[in-house]
């Protein structure tokens, strides 16, 4: 490699949303301690492997950054004598198992940087906020707009993005910057980046939240909005500020305050509307969640419209996956009936889909939430944007007086027509992405299952009564087989030699009686009477009674 040449850059860059898979493996004594071994796994591939070293010290420490989030964790308690005891380490590892696994079962602590920079230290530092404020520090001195007053930390669930309160330097007011790394989907040039995220900030919509300032760096790229003092849809829905810890807002949040059946309609019309907008301009959505929506002036304001192009993976990936199709219209239905589901209920779906729900929950609601969220639409793929519009339950809204704004008067979005191909090939790459990763979950899948009846105790017990039969059916084989061979070795080898009679018979002419035919065989009793008497007539043939035939 020359001097000055520039290294190319190897790493990869990590999905932030994929499972992480831990399995305490073994434990072992190191300096009058003890270390266990983590065998963590990323994704369904069980290439993407490694291990990890913790003391017991260590995930204490994991447990107490955790606390903020209100979920009852089983960590094991600490022990100061008697824990180098082998029986005492091996009961420990258990215990330290069903923690991880307890940790790992819940989406917002599993997503969180301490347990991913717990279990991938190699790719989630704990420094990535102070790398981020280094860099967005850097970048509003060359802009000369904002001034940075301070990061307001941990309020967003993404490792990798991070969120600073900044001041106008022309109206004096505040606003809310968001810095983000590149995610593993951008495919798209810096130029074209650029290009597409001016475009971006000309947006116009009345219910798609407005863009102040937006740029592309080389490793990231910044977004400036307007505070939303209400917070996003999440936040009314658990009730809690904005700025606090996404931990302690949404973990186990105390509060919850469902929506009506009218502001699901309402809210839900205006969504509807934006993403139909977004898909008609060729630039879905692709990250819709209740984090992603502002209410102001009861209207829906669709935020971070921009994730797509900077290649972030979708907070409800590990949903999608589930899926059998992955076309950009499907993943923003599904996930719009997620954030339905959410507002119904004010807490989220476990699963990707869900076929029964409470009674009393309204009919037109439940009608939505079957199309969309059903097995069956799972398998098949929901409905469209344009089918859902003209559903009853999202028609009537605009009847209510507050819906009826003009939703064509002020949109506006528009891109090159050479970006727009690009914008195309690069959707192309993520639903590629997509696809390519749903195949791997159904294969783990169904190697699980798999395994799970041969592991079952009634296909064991199965298998052995298998087992046992065949042992059975070889050894009656191989005794009838060796019978056999026994009996033709004997038959073959030995024949019974003919024995001369004790007295000599007399021919006719006082000749006692000769070997070539005239011998008299004395019969063995296992020979029956009729073979006997037909031998001795045998062996006393002469031949010399003939009569002579004359020749002519």
């Amino acid at each position: 490699m020359a001097i000055f040449e520039r290294p190319s850059q190897t790493k990869t860059i990590v999905d932030d949303t994929e499972k992480l898979i831990c399995t305490v493996e073994n434990a072992q004594n190191i300096n009058k301690h003890t270390e266990y071994i983590l065998r963590v796994q990323r994704g369904p591939s069980k290439e993407n492997r490694w291990h990890v070293s913790r003391r017991y010290r260590d995930f204490a420490a994991l447990h107490a950054s955790l606390q903020q989030a209100n979920i009852d964790l089983p960590l094991p308690p600490k022990k100061l004598i008697g824990n180098m005891q082998p029986s005492f380490i091996a009961e420990r590892q258990i215990a330290l198992q069903n923690y991880i696994n307890e940790v790992l079962k819940h989406q917002v602590l599993a997503l969180s940087l301490q347990v991913r920079s717990f279990l991938d230290p190699n790719n989630y530092s704990l420094s990535i906020a102070e790398q981020a404020l280094q860099s967005v520090s850097i970048a509003l001195r060359g802009d000369g707009r904002y001034e940075l007053k301070g990061p307001l930390n941990d309020i967003g669930w993404r490792p990798h993005k991070h969120y600073f309160l900044v001041t106008d330097i022309e109206n004096r007011s505040n606003c809310i910057l968001s810095w983000q790394t590149y995610g593993p989907d951008r495919v798209l040039n810096d130029k074209d980046l650029q290009t597409a995220f001016k475009c971006l900030q000309n947006i116009s919509h009345p219910y798609i939240d407005e863009i102040l300032a937006i740029h592309s760096l080389e490793t990231g790229a910044y977004v400036v909005r307007r505070i939303h003092e209400t917070g996003s849809l999440r936040d009314i829905l658990y009730g809690t500020d904005y700025s606090k810890n996404h931990l302690a807002k949404y973990g186990n949040p105390k509060v919850r305050k469902p929506f009506t059946i009218g502001q699901i309609s309402h809210y839900g019309y205006q969504i509807l509307q934006a993403l139909k907008f977004l898909h008609e301009k060729g630039l879905p959505h692709g990250h819709i969640h209740p984090g992603n929506i502002a209410i102001e002036n009861q209207r829906a304001l669709l935020m971070d419209v921009e994730n797509i192009l900077c290649g972030a993976a979708c907070y409800n990936r590990a949903r999608l996956l589930q899926l059998r199709r992955a076309g950009a219209e499907a993943a923003d239905v599904h996930c719009f009936a997620l954030t339905l589901h959410e507002m119904a209920f004010a807490e989220p779906l476990a699963e990707p889909y869900a076929d029964t729900y409470p009674e009393g929950i309204d009919e037109g609601l439940e009608t939505v939430l079957r199309l969309c969220l059903s097995s069956s639409a799972r398998k098949y793929g929901g409905p469209s944007l344009e089918l859902l519009l003209c559903h009853p339950l999202f028609a009537r809204a605009p009847r209510n007086g507050l819906s009826a704004l003009d939703e064509t008067a002020r949109a506006h979005l528009k891109f090159p027509r050479a970006l727009k191909e690009e914008i195309a090939n690069a959707l192309a790459h993520v639903e590629a992405r997509l696809k390519t990763e749903q195949k791997l979950v159904r294969r783990s899948k169904r190697e699980v299952r798999i395994q799970e009846i041969l592991n079952s105790e009634e296909e064991m017990k199965k298998q052995k009564r298998r087992a046992k039969k065949r042992d059975s059916m070889w050894k009656s084989t191989s005794s009838l087989a060796e019978t056999v061979r026994s009996h033709s070795a004997s038959t073959a080898s030995s024949p019974t030699p003919p024995v001369l009679s004790a007295e000599p018979r007399d021919n006719g002419h006082g000749a006692e009686s000769r070997d070539n035919g005239h011998c008299s065989t004395a019969t063995s009793p296992s020979v029956s009477g009729d073979r006997s008497a037909l031998l001795d007539a045998i062996c006393g043939f002469d031949k010399t009674r003939l009569s002579r035939v004359a020749q002519r």
